[in-house]
């Protein structure tokens, strides 16, 4: 248990003991369209900032957070009952973000000219300019990351930001406000609301937000997507994740073992591109699951001195004991230790039926399936067996080989030999294929996501008219053919 909402109260738990924690009023109706119209009238100012003054309050922002470091760290775990050392890297990771995201403000959004082809006479070039107001909804599986990240790329795009945190974790959003109000005197450019799925719609559907960004399950995924359609309002959605990994005949197989437990069970399974689903060559297939036995039994689950945390949400307990149970009869399944509570035990399921549940479904805990393979053909065919399309990783040493597969797999990004990293990289985009989303995060797509793009043309020199304009020369037509003989033949 996380959280119980009545009497228009939050009320938040620690998820491993039940403890209760705070509670927080749900934004009435009235306060989320106050706040609405206030985030639209400062959009009408902050939209046109400068780049310098953007970055200025970006800068003392991450400054701000470099000091109440441990305070963030303490909320994160009380509310998502993650072990300290995860905690650690959410803030680590946001910081980076926020460093290197400020660098590349200008070579993203600044001026760019462009080549007017025969029209030697004109200038022309693009601008990127803020959307206005943006939406942004966060999940509770990183209460820090999946929030910093599109909030500093909104702002630094220049639109002003309403953000809604997951009912589970509101708590870290609440001190990111905070933290935000205390050292950059700019409150209402970043405001924050509160609630469940009802107030994310509220805001989803607003003709005052200009732009979505969304971060959580498909099926939410797709009530938004169709909102956002009918509104003609862009959106970015970076939705669920069954990412495969892929270990070749010739790969290093300690090295893969080791990123596939860590893949796998860091946050205890509780990330998008959690590796869900290992495919192995039949020559090494059965080395590699002897070993992922052996460390899969010496991983525990649990409070005290386990490395992996909690279950956060009390409903993901049941589903992903469910996909495990359906499986039992027809699999075998091999399990570390678990203490009691919100606790899944770390699992290996090997060669579970493809048409399973836990094999088609994500399942967003401890959980890893192993199947072997004969060709590359057959790997590939195997991890684009879900309609899901987020990330996926690939052990070879032949780059002939990890070629031809990364390029074939459905999936928004690859970690070649390494898994999960490729996310807390600012300068490479993020996002997904199919039920998986769509729209970037990150690097300077993600600046430009919640930017639109605006052509220009000038005359770099003024005629009284042109050549194509009405009561010109009827010579125009014969002069127009040989130019297409001339220049393009």
């Amino acid at each position: 248990m996380s959280v119980k909402i009545k009497n228009n109260m939050m009320e938040v738990y620690n998820p491993i003991n039940g403890d209760a924690l705070e509670s927080i009023p749900i934004t009435s109706s009235d306060d989320l369209d106050n706040a609405l119209l206030l985030a639209k009238k400062e959009a009408s100012i902050y939209n046109y900032s400068s780049f310098y003054y953007r970055k200025n309050i970006l800068t003392k922002f991450r400054k701000a957070i470099v000091k109440r470091a441990d305070e963030l760290i303490e909320i994160i775990c009380l509310e998502t009952g993650k072990k300290s050392i995860e905690g650690l890297m959410e803030v680590v990771i946001s910081l980076e973000h926020l460093k290197e995201s400020s660098k590349y403000l200008y070579e993203a959004l600044s001026k760019q000219s462009r080549r007017s082809g025969t029209l030697k006479t004109r200038k022309v070039w693009v601008e990127y300019e803020a959307m206005g107001v943006a939406g942004v909804i966060s999940p509770w599986n990183y209460p820090l990351i999946l929030t910093i990240s599109p909030l500093v790329e909104a702002l630094l795009a220049g639109n002003s930001v309403i953000l809604k945190p997951s009912e589970h974790t509101p708590l870290t959003a609440r001190l990111l406000k905070t933290i935000w109000d205390g050292s950059t005197k700019a409150q209402n450019i970043f405001q924050i609301v509160y609630g469940s799925e009802q107030v994310g719609s509220r805001i989803v559907s607003s003709p005052l937000t200009d732009v979505i960004c969304f971060t959580g399950s498909t099926s939410v995924g797709r009530k938004i997507a169709e909102t956002c359609a009918s509104l003609f309002k862009p959106s970015i959605l970076e939705l669920g994740g069954k990412d495969p990994m892929i270990i070749l005949d010739d790969a290093n197989i300690d090295r893969s073992v080791d990123a596939a437990i860590w893949g796998g069970l860091s946050n205890a399974g509780q990330t998008c591109i959690s590796v869900e689903r290992i495919f192995v060559h039949q020559k090494i297939f059965e080395e590699v699951v002897s070993k992922l036995k052996g460390k899969i039994k010496s991983q525990s689950c649990g409070f005290s001195r386990s490395s992996i945390g909690a279950i956060t949400v009390e409903s993901s307990l049941d589903k992903i004991k469910s996909q495990i149970d359906k499986v039992r009869k027809f699999s075998e399944i091999v399990e570390g230790s678990v203490e009691k509570g919100p606790y899944i035990a770390p699992s290996l399921i090997i060669n579970p039926p493809i048409d399973s549940e836990v094999f088609k479904e994500e399942t967003f805990g401890p959980v890893i399936t192993i199947h072997p393979f004969k060709t590359d053909e057959e790997a590939i065919h195997l991890a684009n067996d879900t309609g899901y399309g987020l990330s996926a990783s690939i052990f070879s040493k032949n780059t002939k080989r990890l070629k031809y597969i990364a390029r074939r797999i459905n999936a928004g990004s690859i970690g070649i030999n390494d898994v999960l990293t490729q996310y807390g990289i600012a300068d490479l985009p993020f996002g997904g294929k199919g039920l998986s989303g769509f729209g970037k995060v990150h690097g300077k797509e993600g600046l430009r996501a919640f930017s639109h793009q605006k052509s220009y043309m000038a005359n770099r020199v003024s005629f009284k008219s042109e050549l194509w304009w009405y009561e010109k020369s009827k010579g125009v037509e014969k002069i127009l053919r040989k130019l297409i003989k001339w220049q393009y033949s």
